[in-house]
């Protein structure tokens, strides 16, 4: 149940990050809470949170048929999350190191974020935006690159900020013998 209640708590900051505390465009909170959910909760989580933020804050904002991309590219970023979790553990990392590897999380699931959904918005691309060739796609990857910039920053600043305030929660958890606040 305690799963079940961190998760909601991951799935909501990831919807309100994308809708009410909206920064800037490709600046989000879902990549953070897929890598939380791996780190903290298990599998299930690392895909389910993603998932169940970008179908419920896309029916609050909206969103066209990119959503295919969109959508399936988070499913991925669960999947690289629980991937990194399994280095993690394999590594056995914690600290500094964890955060170090969270960063790296971030700066892999922008790159492939970006990748991904701009090619998704030239192949599916209904405004006649660009061309179906190869100059085509290179101009839209082009015309993405503020929005690979904004995603970054985002992820450089949410996961380190994310990871360390859980570690904390997690090490005065141990602490303390009310065990008021588990993460694991």
């Amino acid at each position: 149940m305690k799963k079940i209640f961190y998760g909601a708590i991951l799935i909501s900051f990831s919807i309100l990050f994308r809708t009410l505390w909206h920064l800037a465009p490709n600046v989000e909170f879902v990549t953070a809470a897929s890598l939380l959910a791996s780190f903290y909760l298990g599998k299930r989580y690392a895909v389910l949170v993603p998932f169940i933020s970008i179908v419920a804050s896309d029916l609050i904002i909206g969103n066209s048929n990119i959503y295919l991309f969109t959508w399936t590219g988070f499913l991925i970023i669960g999947v690289l999350a629980i991937i990194f979790e399994k280095l993690r553990k394999i590594k056995n990392l914690a600290g500094v190191k964890k955060i170090a590897l969270g960063l790296s999380f971030g700066l892999v699931s922008s790159l492939w974020f970006y990748l991904f959904t701009n090619f998704g918005v030239w192949f599916l691309d209904s405004w006649g935006m660009y061309p179906k060739t190869l100059t085509g796609l290179i101009s839209c990857y082009i015309a993405g690159i503020p929005f690979l910039k904004l995603n970054l920053i985002g992820n450089m600043v949410f996961i380190p900020l994310s990871l360390f305030t859980a570690e904390k929660i997690r090490i005065l958890n141990l602490s303390s013998k009310k065990k008021f606040f588990r993460l694991e």
